[in-house]
């Protein structure tokens, strides 16, 4: 028999017939509710319904029917009559329901077994079978004729799912979960690491902006300050600063002086330009009392390695830090210990290892990184890192940390002025201290605070 041709003699076409067959078989299985006349007469079939129904002998029959589609699969490889073309045009889709429920519909190729089975069913349906629960389940046997795998069984399964609520939490399950957990558990033991005091450190010292001999007291600032309380705060913090690092064994020490170290720089009390200010005892005395306490202080930095006296410029004391740094110049002369920078420059720079210092009173921070540049170009080009320390507003801040270069602003100890208490200018008194490596840069910061 010519399959083809008696396709064509029952006057029907190729996809006329494929649609008919289609409706036979899912009449077999229950699954179309048609009655087989009626299928007789949708398709003009010139045979009677029960010829139609027993398929005997006919295009219908079972065996022609798969004879039509292994010649269709032979001559047209790309029918989509496959099992993954009849899934994607079933069109599955999931949808959210106003009870919080989840309905899913789905062509599902599995066996009678896999359809009795909720887990299968929630995973075909892409579903965590931890996590949900089926509420309803339907599914309807269709089979199918597929070009690979002939006549293949699917389902065209329907769920509603909601997520599973745990509250059956037990004794039981609690202590389960315990005992899966360590509790055998020690105490880690601390791995003490020295590594820290390796290698060549250097202290720097900046008691800046110390105001010695600014004359202010409770009832015209709020706060006490005089010569006996700026020298009794200053060794506060050297001893603070050398009892902290007692376990460090320091290659050198760099200790500023200047920087508004006094607060007057005549015999008139005023600063450097001449603002007034307010002086607790003669210039002479308050000069002569700084010196011996400066010397004393590095009496006591010399005894752990070499000191660098740095003078920094002041507003307040300009030429009576200068004084300072000679005299103590002159004083250490012979010796090796101490080495004092007293030059009258604005910025002075200082390279240790692969760190290049920069001290200076104040300055513009847009444009001390290009100063530094030039006025430094052979220690620059040493360095990895390039710290700024600049003093004169009394309070601590970080102005700038970016390409390696930092520039902050170191706080002071010493106590308001009568002007800076009616500006209502304050910020905390502490001195900042800190640790360099010679290859690692800045390790440590010691702040000694001021308790009023």
């Amino acid at each position: 028999m010519n399959l083809t041709d008696e396709i064509s003699k029952a006057g029907l076409t190729a996809e006329q017939y494929e649609e008919c067959v289609q409706l036979i078989v899912d009449k077999k299985n229950g699954i179309k509710d048609v009655d087989w006349q009626e299928i007789c007469d949708k398709y003009n079939l010139n045979i009677t319904a029960d010829t139609l129904r027993k398929a005997n002998g006919s295009i219908f029959g079972g065996a022609y029917i798969a004879e039509y589609f292994k010649m269709k699969s032979q001559n047209n490889t790309k029918n989509n009559n496959s099992v993954d073309n009849i899934k994607k045009s079933f069109g599955s889709e999931t949808t959210i329901n106003k009870d919080g429920t989840y309905s899913s519909s789905k062509l599902i190729e599995m066996n009678e077994q896999q359809s009795k089975d909720p887990d299968y069913i929630l995973t075909a349906h892409g579903f965590d079978t931890s996590c949900w629960q089926i509420v309803s389940a339907r599914n309807n046997i269709r089979q199918v004729i597929s070009k690979d795998n002939g006549v293949v069984t699917l389902y065209a399964s329907f769920i509603t799912v909601k997520p599973i609520v745990r509250n059956d939490i037990s004794l039981n399950k609690i202590a389960d979960f315990f005992d899966k957990l360590d509790r055998n558990y020690s105490l880690p033991v601390l791995q003490k690491n020295e590594s820290y005091l390796e290698g060549n450190k250097l202290l720097l010292i900046d008691i800046a902006d110390l105001h010695m001999n600014l004359q202010s007291s409770i009832f015209t600032t709020g706060n006490e300050y005089n010569c006996d309380l700026a020298e009794i705060l200053f060794f506060y913090v050297i001893n603070d600063v050398l009892t902290r690092t007692s376990t460090y064994k320091f290659k050198e020490i760099i200790f500023c002086i200047g920087g508004d170290m006094l607060n007057g720089d005549n015999l008139f009390g005023s600063t450097t330009k001449g603002t007034p200010q307010n002086s607790d005892i003669h210039y002479y005395d308050a000069y002569e009392r700084l010196c011996a306490m400066t010397i004393k202080a590095i009496d006591l930095l010399r005894k752990i390695c070499k000191v660098n006296v740095i003078y920094v410029m002041g507003n307040h004391d300009e030429m009576t830090g200068f004084k300072l740094a000679k005299y103590i110049d002159a004083w250490f002369r012979n010796d090796a210990m101490v080495e004092v920078d007293y030059q009258p420059i604005a910025r002075k720079y200082k390279l240790f290892g692969k760190t290049l210092f920069c001290f200076a009173h104040d300055g513009k921070v847009q444009k001390l990184p290009a100063i530094i540049a030039d006025e430094a170009r052979n220690m620059w080009s040493q360095a990895n890192t390039v710290e700024v320390f600049l003093q004169h507003l009394h309070k601590e801040e970080l102005l700038m940390e970016e390409n390696n270069i930092r520039i902050q602003r170191l706080p002071t100890i010493s106590g308001r002025s009568k002007w800076s208490a009616d500006k209502g200018y304050s910020s905390k008194r502490q001195c900042k201290s800190f640790i360099f490596d010679e290859e690692d840069g800045l390790t440590d910061v010691i702040y000694t605070s001021i308790k009023e």
